[in-house]
């Protein structure tokens, strides 16, 4: 399971040579959903005629949903991607049952 950071020094692709966002979350749909909930409460927020605070708290709630969102998402990949590993490194290993004394 790879739990580490992003490396600073490494180069991300220009915007023009990566997929669209709507693309990159396809197979994400909570994250995007939350993702499009934020656009939605910064229209309402400009809308209503909030002011700067009222419009920061709305926006910092939504802000740790996504936060929460994502990094759950990220549990269950890497659980996933766990699993998926030692199913191919040890066949042998017992997934569910109880342990021997």
């Amino acid at each position: 399971m790879n739990d580490e950071l992003p490396n600073p020094h490494h180069t991300t692709p220009s915007a023009s040579s990566r997929p669209s966002l709507e693309k990159r979350l396809a197979h994400r749909p909570a994250v995007l959903a939350q993702m499009h909930r934020i656009a939605d409460t910064l229209d309402q927020s400009g809308g209503e005629g909030c002011n700067a605070d009222q419009a920061e708290e709305r926006v910092s709630v939504q802000v740790r949903q996504l936060a929460q969102e994502v990094l759950g998402q990220w549990a269950r990949e890497a659980n996933a991607h766990t699993q998926a590993q030692v199913t191919t490194q040890q066949p042998s290993a017992i997934r569910h049952g109880k342990k021997k004394r």
